[in-house]
């Protein structure tokens, strides 16, 4: 396994975000009187920890009738595959067709040509259900090296009404579809309402493994009340791939999430590591039973099988308190808590409380290990408030070294801003700090990305720059600085809710370093106004070059993984998902209960990486029968059931 190394205050009063913990309701359409005014600076000067660097070169991809559909807490939009050099983009559509039309853009030469505004959803196929907040990736089959090859998937809600409510919204809907990239087949499109007690809402995690499956968690509300409540459930999307059907094959269940009856959930994503076998859910929200010192925090639910199983308990995060994370605990300097609780003393700071959101991200590095992104600040529980002054919150990366056993914390970055509120058509809609976490293909290097605005004088997130930082899982060590991507590029405080990829594209160079290009999209906004048409941008040339410091075995990390068969009971066939870590002979032995050997097929050889293998089963009774996968040197045996 490769290591790396990598090359390259304002006096605040205590103003407070006086609204609820929980993420405010922004839908497009709203009411509001308010104006906003912003003053874009006269004269650009280097923002704060500006370095001498190559300066980005945006370039244009598609557009879109208006800013919302990039807006709010999903962060799956842009996906980069390194193994077909492609990477992809979702949008909503312009004023013809239509917003509530999806399309996407492909460029199969890494961002320096691209094929724009193709369509995918059509809303008048099942309504019209206008499709709102999509996200999109990558299907790329297993070994295959041919973008063409390749499809585009996407996955949104849609206004269809099945979610019942009287209040005058109209969610419930799912769409998922597929479009081969080489465009010799027409986009494939499922709708799914709202039905056999599953509550639809508006789901924020979306990702596809390596593995080549889907997966999608949305946070469950009922509106049959008139209003949308929680229900103490997640709605947890399963897809595998239909060949025929050139589409994804969901099957969706309920996973139990109860949270504090005045909370809700800010956010909620789904990640899996690069051999597609440990994944994580992970929700900000706050509990049931309070932690010391902490509100909202990061909830976690944890397979090691593929997603045959998640964890039923969730693994609770900590941030305050004496059990907290010390990094969260010391972020703030003596001299600004000094200032916040004057005219009283400052209390310990193992008595200060914390709270995170309210957007996050996670990523899962080679050894299945978590990595989520968010802000952090210093909170009031029994108001119920948190406090965004400069100097009292912060970015942090929060992750675990032990699959979850233990907890680290790390100040990526102090910010200056958090949020700007912008209007148009008569909506608003806010701009957060959009945390973002993004790997290499093969897990090794861990990527943050944020924005910011750093002007003198300015306290609202009004002008936006994208912030980069990097980790090395290996040798446990961040990038030593943080680094303005915008700055004096085309971007420069205007990378309105900037993204990045959750994959980068990487190469060996020549003297056994690597280069990293990361992928980042922005939109540009007209005037300031929300609801005018956009233009999206890719950065194209954003680069990072690491040399190694050499290739050790971890030895946490087994030579290859097995999923649980599937489907599960099986009649004909059934498939195991298997990463290999270095080539090797694969062979699966199958047994019946009193040890007999009914089975036994060689796949020879396979590549390492990830591989989908069958195993017939006709000729079978019904029953239990264990299996062995050996790859030479190593086996992994497991149970499985015949109808």
């Amino acid at each position: 396994m490769m290591s790396a190394i990598g090359l390259s205050a304002q006096n605040i009063n205590k103003s407070k975000f006086s609204s609820p913990g929980k993420l405010p309701q922004q839908f497009e359409g709203a009411q509001t009187n308010k104006t906003v005014k912003t003053t874009l600076p006269v004269q650009q000067t280097p923002p704060k920890n500006f370095k001498e660097r190559d300066i980005v070169n945006p370039v244009t991809i598609g557009q879109s009738g208006n800013a919302w559909g990039f807006s709010y807490m999903r962060t799956t939009y842009l996906w980069a595959d390194n193994n077909i050099n492609s990477v992809s983009f979702i949008h909503r559509m312009l004023s013809y067709p239509g917003t509530g039309y999806l399309a996407y853009d492909i460029s199969k030469d890494r961002g320096l040509t691209w094929s724009v505004d193709n369509q995918v959803y059509d809303p008048t196929i099942s309504g019209p259900d206008n499709a709102r907040y999509p996200q999109g990736a990558i299907y790329n089959p297993i070994g295959n090296t041919d973008p063409d090859n390749a499809y585009f998937s996407y996955f949104a809600p849609t206004l269809d009404g099945s979610n019942a409510t009287t209040s005058g919204s109209n969610w419930g809907g799912y769409t998922w579809g597929a479009s081969k990239l080489s465009g010799t087949s027409s986009p494939t499109q499922t709708n799914k309402p709202s039905e056999d007690g599953f509550y639809q809402y508006l789901p924020s995690g979306y990702t596809i493994t390596q593995l080549g499956e889907a997966w999608t968690v949305d946070e469950e509300q009922s509106g049959a009340s008139g209003d949308y409540v929680y229900t103490n459930n997640l709605i947890v999307g399963h897809g595998i791939w239909n060949d025929g059907a050139e589409n994804f094959d969901f099957n969706f269940e309920h996973h139990y999430l109860a949270t504090n009856p005045e909370s809700g959930i800010n956010d909620v994503k789904v990640a899996f590591s690069p051999d597609g076998m440990t994944g994580w859910i992970c929700a900000l929200t706050d509990g049931e039973s309070a932690l010391e010192e902490t509100w909202y925090h990061p909830f976690l639910f944890k397979t090691t099988d593929g997603g045959a199983t998640w964890s039923e308990d969730p693994i609770e995060v900590q941030l305050g308190g004496e059990d907290g994370l010390a990094a969260i605990r010391d972020f703030i300097t003596d001299e600004r808590l000094a200032e916040f609780y004057d005219p009283e003393p400052a209390p310990p700071r193992d008595e200060i409380p914390y709270y995170m959101g309210y957007h996050m991200d996670i990523a899962v590095d080679a050894w299945g290990n978590p990595h989520i992104l968010g802000v952090v600040a210093l909170c009031d529980l029994e108001e119920q408030s948190w406090y965004h002054s400069e100097g009292l919150f912060a970015m942090f990366h929060i992750y675990s070294e032990d699959q979850g056993e233990t907890w680290k914390a790390f100040n990526v970055d102090n910010l200056q801003t958090f949020d700007m509120e912008f209007a148009g058509g008569g909506s608003t809609m806010k701009q957060y700090n959009r945390p973002q976490v993004a790997t290499t293909q093969d897990g090794t290097i861990v990527f943050f990305s944020f924005l910011d605005t750093r002007i003198d004088g300015v306290t609202e997130n009004s002008n936006p720059d994208i912030f980069f930082r990097d980790y090395f899982p290996e040798s446990k060590q961040h990038g030593e600085e943080v680094i303005n991507v915008t700055s004096f590029s085309n971007a420069m405080w205007t990378a309105y809710w900037g993204c990045m990829s959750h994959y980068v594209f990487s190469d060996a160079t020549g003297n056994g370093g690597l280069e990293c290009t990361i992928p980042f999209v922005y939109e540009e906004l007209p005037n300031l106004d929300i609801s005018e048409p956009v233009q999206f941008w890719y950065i194209p040339d954003f680069k990072r070059t690491y040399m190694t410091t050499g290739i050790e075995e971890n030895t946490a990390k087994p030579n290859f993984t097995v999923s649980q068969n599937y489907p599960s009971p099986c009649t004909y066939e059934t498939n195991f998902n298997i990463n290999l870590f270095e080539n090797s002979d694969i062979e699966i032995q199958l047994f019946n209960t009193i040890g007999q050997l009914v089975k036994i097929r060689d796949f020879g050889t396979l590549s390492n990486g990830p591989h989908k293998i069958t195993l017939n089963m006709e000729g079978l009774n019904s029953g239990v029968y264990f299996y062995s996968i050996s790859n030479g040197s190593n086996s992994i045996n497991g149970k499985l059931i015949v109808e």
